[in-house]
């Protein structure tokens, strides 16, 4: 009886910690600016100007040129670089 008493309390905190993990990354709207240090993968494009990157659609291909808005509402002109 303890054993499936402590396998139960297993399962219940790995899935309490999955779900955590989920919401700690949010998806990016398109086009909007992030640091190069952003903790969380874009895709499925990737834009990158000389100030961060942010993430593109799938229409455009690596090595087109792109831009990214940021905040205080300049576009940035960039490469995909994938």
């Amino acid at each position: 009886m303890v054993r499936v008493l402590l396998v139960a309390l297993s399962l219940a905190l790995l899935v309490a910690q999955d779900s955590r993990a989920q919401t700690q990354c949010p998806e990016v709207p398109f086009h909007l600016l992030v640091p190069f240090n952003y903790p969380c993968p874009l895709h499925p494009r990737v834009c990158r100007t000389d100030y961060g990157q942010c993430r593109l659609g799938v229409g455009v291909n690596p090595g087109a040129r792109c831009q990214c808005w940021a905040t205080n509402g300049v576009w940035y002109p960039g490469i995909c670089i994938r």
